[in-house]
């Protein structure tokens, strides 16, 4: 059975480039086999002459494909925890159809995971050791304590759901993984100057990756997630509408789209994604404060839809727009140490040295309270000297 590494789905290397061939002078996707045999309707893809770098739209259509596979209905041992996982997924009452679409997302990548590791195994199977023995595993293999904490995270959820199903064994496991120990990650420090995120910008630029590099802008000037700007494909629940912008079984949303933004383009109107239930107000931005936004907006031809397209007209998902940063990083001579998602904390960081009081940061963030603003802020140490300063002038 043809297996992928973990970059498919971490981007952990930006070089992979599964399923890929090159004939004649250019590289072709190919759906393995036992996926074509399944039914998937996606043989092959001509993705462009050898040189060029394919590797993420590789990537893209694969995750694709094994995504729609694990979707198709196969048979399942009772009780297993592949059988638990389809039970979560697909339930009429199971919380999973209550989260939010992209935390659902979230979710997917999560069990994609498990399902190959522990997926044949019982339920009940689960024990103290087994768990120690999987995250020996995991660190073995230079697993961070973020990636091992939110897999087993995922493994709390189903084995909770699991107790709501009275699966055999649930209880026990809930328990078990309550008393695992494991070590929490330690809180981000970096996050990226104004510099560095010009340097990368003008990087994407230069390789014609202006979609790209308008999208780190608006991230950049609007203190935006990048969800909030790129937006994201969300996998289709059988049955739901299937109206917008849909491809295969995912439909995208919660990007920036051209009916946010007034004819003269000087107003974006947006609601964060991850607030829109507690704080449903939406954020006005007056994007004639932002010019290098707002002339580049002014430059695009096509204002309908999505604003942030590829080079074949489609929205971005996270795996490509993460990949795509880290290439135009490198290219940039940015440290490996400055990730996509210090953006924000970056943009906060750089507000608050340039003057901004404490409410403004708190409402340009759109965070319900300053408390979560300061988790973004990592200058501890200007702090700290500033009041070394402030003692020796008195």
């Amino acid at each position: 059975m043809k297996t992928f590494r973990p970059a498919l789905w971490d981007g952990s290397d930006p070089s992979y480039s599964p399923c890929t061939s090159t004939t004649g002078g250019f590289v072709y996707w190919k759906a393995p086999l036992r996926y074509r045999k399944a039914g998937y309707a996606v043989t092959i893809v001509k993705l462009g002459p050898t040189g060029d770098d394919h590797a993420t739209k590789a990537r893209e259509l694969t995750r694709e494909m094994v995504r729609w596979f694990d979707g198709a209905n196969v048979k399942l041992k009772p009780n297993t925890w592949a059988h638990l996982i389809a039970r979560y997924k697909s339930d009429d009452v199971s919380p999973f159809r209550d989260v939010k679409a992209n935390t659902r997302q979230d979710y997917l990548d999560r069990l994609s995971y498990w399902e190959p590791v522990i997926g044949h195994l019982l339920v009940s199977d689960m024990s103290f050791v087994e768990a120690k023995r999987i995250v020996r595993g995991m660190q073995d293999k230079g697993r961070s304590p973020h990636f091992i904490k939110s897999k087993f995270t995922m493994l709390r959820i189903l084995a909770g759901y699991g107790v709501a199903v009275q699966m055999p064994g649930a209880r026990d496991v809930r328990e078990i993984l309550r008393e695992l120990k494991l070590k929490s990650p330690r809180p981000r420090t970096a996050s990226p100057t104004e510099a560095q995120i010009e340097a990368v910008i003008a990087a994407a630029d230069a390789a014609g990756d202006h979609a790209f590099a308008l999208g780190l802008l608006i991230q950049w000037r609007l203190t935006l997630r990048a969800i909030d700007v790129r937006g994201d494909w969300f996998a289709l629940q059988d049955g739901e509408d299937r109206s917008g912008i849909v491809r295969g079984k995912r439909r995208w949303g919660d990007g920036l789209t051209w009916d946010m933004i007034d004819r003269d383009i000087t107003t974006l109107t947006k609601t964060p994604s991850k607030t829109e239930e507690s704080m449903p107000e939406a954020l006005v931005f007056d994007l004639t404060l932002v010019p290098a936004v707002r002339e580049r907006l002014l430059q695009m031809e096509n204002r309908v839809g999505p604003v942030i397209v590829d080079r074949h007209g489609m929205p971005y998902d996270r795996f490509a727009w993460s990949d795509l940063f880290r290439k135009h990083r490198t290219t940039a001579g940015v440290p490996d140490s400055v990730w996509m998602m210090d953006t924000r904390a970056g943009a906060i960081n750089d507000a608050k040295n340039k003057g901004a009081d404490p409410l403004s940061l708190q409402r340009q963030a759109n965070h319900a309270d300053f408390k979560t603003t300061q988790r973004y802020l990592r200058e501890r140490s200007d702090g700290a000297n500033n009041v070394l300063r402030l003692r020796a002038e008195h």
